[in-house]
């Protein structure tokens, strides 16, 4: 594409700064709070009743609002991270001072309570300003006799001087410019370096245009200017931005990669428009994640799902006018278009009230039934389940939590449950055996059934796991940590704490992780917290107690003096006793 550099004005448009500060308001509420040091006479009550004494200097804080103008002396305080800060008024105390804040804190301002960001007047001096808030957004305008279509993206920064106050400015950070089949993309920054600071965005003073580029940006949702008549008189007349950019409730929004959609596939707008527009919403969202976006190609989205060879909307999606005409009614999104479409690749047309009932469900690995089982049939047994039944649902309520032992049978559940049973060579084309009336006693029986299976199985490989991890088994005060000698612990552990432990026997005991015990000597039958150890790096993975809950700090503090053992080659004294001493000695010295 020709050189766009001259034609992408760096100034914002007309009126942008006082629609980002209505749009972005919640985003650039923060102001700032300057401060320095200042000597004041200090008049006390010993100077007041003494008619011969003489005021003496103290130390005091001059502070000042950006937002209010408000300005007064507060005291001083020595702050081990900014130098020195100061104590509100209304904490200060004579004989405990009161909380100090310094450099680079958010309070509310003690006189119109707005957000404010603390600096140093000293640290601003050099530049004059602060940035105390910043936002992102973008204007759409048009540019050349082509009527190409721009987008700039700016980042708003609200700046407080150090004479007092704020303002609003716009830095051109980005531009997409369109032609009806390429892209332009200009950069207003480069990747900065400090000693100090380490990385950083450096903005620049004129535009850069690079051939080979990759999207930024990324998701947006205000777009100053964007009006049908501007993208009706644009060269792409037909890309419905605007339509696009319409908010829909929980939809993100990725306006460069919409209009490298439709600069792609021109079919996409009737997706959009006669279509089912929540499917090409979560289908950009998918493509724009960072691990699939971080090397795209100009911004192109590769959205194979979707077959462009075609016209027809319905067709394009994969659907029949009636199915389309169901997406549309329901308002389908990837999710349930998704196992529709599989559902019925897979030779089971699903009805509506199918999809109200995966709905009422509200799992979304609902798609993985496909396959394994009558979707339709599991997905209502899985309602029964829960005791929401279709055509009787009932939502909890907002306010309330679940109950901390309650267990919700879900689609993961019914698969697991699958699984194993057809591990132990059950039946399953038995209606009986498939949905069992009690879906998680039934899948405690099998899991227990296939635990024993692994256990004789595995017995001879836990037994050497055992040996050699037995050199890092330790005790110290009340505590002890030792390995897994079984399976059947490995269960047990995971029925008494009701976490997953038992799924990692395999890993165990063929020597892909370490799991080990943590016990309270006075207890040490008692399931307390199971330790999952990289026996290369010597690193814990995890540590869970009851219901995968955090290390206590006791816990954790015997997890680092175990470790730290470890670390050191796990030394012990001529009585078998861990020599703790020493590692704690190797810590002081380094």
């Amino acid at each position: 594409m020709e050189d766009m550099r001259e034609q992408i004005s760096r100034d914002p448009p007309e009126g942008f700064l006082e629609w980002a500060a209505r749009e972005l308001a919640g985003e650039l509420d923060t102001f700032g709070f300057l401060y320095e040091q200042e000597w004041a006479e200090d008049w006390g009550l010993e100077q007041l009743l003494d008619e011969w004494a003489k005021p003496r200097k103290r130390r005091m804080v001059r502070v000042e609002c950006s937002c209010c103008g408000y300005r007064d002396l507060y005291h001083y305080g020595r702050d081990y991270k900014a130098g020195y800060g100061f104590v509100l008024p209304e904490s200060y105390t004579e004989v405990e001072g009161g909380t100090i804040y310094g450099d680079g804190e958010n309070i509310l301002c003690p006189q119109c309570g707005t957000p404010v960001l603390i600096r140093k007047r000293a640290d601003v001096r050099k530049k004059g300003y602060f940035v105390t808030s910043e936002a992102r957004a973008m204007s759409a305008s048009l540019v050349g006799k082509d009527r190409l279509l721009a987008i700039t993206c700016w980042v708003i920064q609200r700046q407080a001087g150090i004479g007092g106050g704020s303002r609003l400015a716009a830095i051109p950070a980005e531009a997409y410019v369109f032609s009806p089949t390429e892209c332009a993309q200009l950069m207003g920054w480069v990747n900065g370096y400090s000693g100090a600071g380490g990385y950083f965005i450096q903005y620049t003073r004129a535009w850069r245009q690079p051939k080979g580029w990759r999207e930024r940006w990324g998701q947006e949702e205000h777009i100053f200017g964007l009006t049908p008549e501007l993208v009706a008189a644009s060269c792409l007349p037909h890309c419905k931005l605007d339509v696009y950019m319409a908010e829909r409730p929980g939809v993100r929004h990725y306006p460069v990669a919409w209009l490298r959609l439709y600069q792609e596939h021109s079919n996409a707008e009737t997706v959009l428009i006669h279509g089912l527009p929540r499917v090409l919403d979560d289908l950009l969202r998918k493509r724009n994640r960072e691990d699939l976006w971080e090397k795209n190609v100009k911004g192109l989205p590769e959205l194979p799902e979707l077959d462009w060879s075609q016209t027809r909307p319905a067709q394009i999606l994969g659907l029949t006018k009636d199915e389309l005409r169901l997406g549309r009614e329901q308002d389908w999104g990837m999710l349930y278009w998704d196992l529709y479409r599989r559902s019925k690749a897979a030779g089971e047309v699903l009805t509506g009230q199918d999809i109200v009932n995966a709905f009422y469900l509200g799992d979304d690995h609902v798609g993985e039934l496909v396959g394994q089982g009558p979707v339709s049939r599991s997905i209502r047994y899985l309602l029964e389940q829960c005791g929401q039944l279709e055509g009787a649902y009932v939502p909890e309520p907002e306010d309330e939590d679940p109950p901390p032992d309650a267990v919700i049978p879900d689609v993961q559940t019914l698969i697991d449950y699958w699984t194993m049973a057809g591990q132990l060579g059950w039946d399953l084309t038995d209606s009986q055996l498939r949905f069992p009336h009690n879906l998680m006693a039934a899948h405690d029986e099998v899991a227990a059934e296939v635990a024993k299976l692994a256990e004789a199985g595995r017995a001879q490989l836990f037994r050497l796991r055992r040996k050699q991890l037995a050199r890092w088994s330790f005790a110290w005060g009340d505590m002890v940590i030792r390995p897994a000698a079984s399976q059947k612990e490995l269960t047990d552990e995971g029925n008494s704490l009701h976490h997953c432990v038992s799924r990692y026997g395999k890993d165990h005991a063929e020597g892909r992780t370490a799991i080990f015990f943590v016990r309270r000597r006075s207890k040490p039958k008692e399931s307390y917290y199971t330790l999952e150890l990289d026996e290369r790096k010597l690193v814990v993975r995890q540590n869970r107690g009851l219901r995968n809950c955090p290390r206590t700090p006791e816990v954790l503090a015997f997890e680092e003096l175990w470790l730290g053992w470890v670390r050191s080659g796990a030394h012990r004294d001529q009585r078998g006793k861990p020599v703790v001493q020493a590692v704690r000695q190797e810590a002081r010295t380094a």
